[in-house]
This record gives structure tokens, sequence and C-alpha cells, in this order.
């Protein structure tokens, strides 16, 4: 990968972490998110990994808060 595109991801927010993660990333279980992906969560793919933006992830339980 071009490491000029990588760091334009990064300055411009790329968030995304690996769902085996989660724990670590958003003390979350990956069972919560695989939930939350159910209700309508986005999740990526690359291969047999599945990644969560951060910030959607946010913008989802806000969501789910106020409804």
């Amino acid at each position: 990968m071009n490491a000029s595109i990588f760091n334009s991801h990064q300055q411009a927010g790329f968030d995304l972490f690996r769902l085996s993660k989660s724990k670590d990333a958003v003390d979350l279980s990956p069972n919560t998110l695989r939930a939350y992906f159910k209700a309508g969560l986005p999740s990526y793919r690359r291969g047999k990994t599945v990644f969560v933006s951060r910030d959607e992830l946010r913008q989802f339980i806000t969501a789910k808060a106020a409804a």
C-alpha cells in the first residue's frame, strides 16, 4: 500500500479496529458488537477479519440512547 495514502487516511480519522480487539479498543465484547451488527451497526470484512469504525459505533450508541 502506498504510505502516503495510508497516512492521509490516518489524518482524515481512519478509525477502524478489529472485532477481536474490541475489548481493548472500546471496552465492549465481540458478542456485544455482533448484536449491534444485527441491529444495524456496519462492519467491514477483509478476508476473515472483521473491522468496526469507532465513529460509526459512537453514532450508533448515541442514536440508540436517544431513541
